[in-house]
């Protein structure tokens, strides 16, 4: 396992203790930074995140996280992914269809890496966007990032 992954099996005790509360489990973070070691799980459920339900996750994953001899932390923090989380699964992609998002790739497609536009549809191959009256089709491999991007 690479340094600063969690293994497989975390990532499924973890997803299993969530989802007993409801709660889904969107991404992991485990890095080092200037003031230690930081283990970030984003949560999600139907109705959104409060600080309600962050305290509910970190009771749930908090004392079984700390038996883990592979998942060695100093601080750990449990947060919303926000309102412009990242997209990366694909049941991420089927929830948020017909909403805008912001794709990044790390190749030019039509002389531009950045487009802004209602995600349309994808499979594990492409993502379409719908961008003004066109519809755009991305190689899913020469993306970089899809985010969420709401008007605000």
């Amino acid at each position: 396992m690479k340094k600063g992954a969690i293994s497989p099996q975390a990532r499924s005790l973890i997803v299993n203790k969530l989802q007993e509360h409801k709660i889904e489990l969107a991404d992991i973070e485990y890095k080092k930074e200037p003031n230690g070691r930081i283990l970030r799980i984003y949560i999600d459920t139907e109705n959104g995140v409060d600080s309600d339900t962050c305290v509910l996750a970190t009771r749930a994953i908090k004392d079984f996280i700390d038996t883990l001899e592979d998942l060695d932390y100093d601080f750990l923090e449990v947060s919303s992914p926000g309102i412009d989380r990242i997209l990366k699964k694909d049941s991420d992609f089927a929830r948020f269809q017909g909403v805008k998002v912001l794709v990044k790739t790390s190749q030019p497609i039509e002389g531009r890496k950045k487009f802004t536009g209602i995600l349309a549809d994808t499979n594990q191959d492409i993502l379409s966007l719908k961008i003004d009256e066109n519809l755009v089709h991305i190689n899913r491999d020469v993306i970089s990032i899809v985010r969420l991007h709401p008007d605000i």
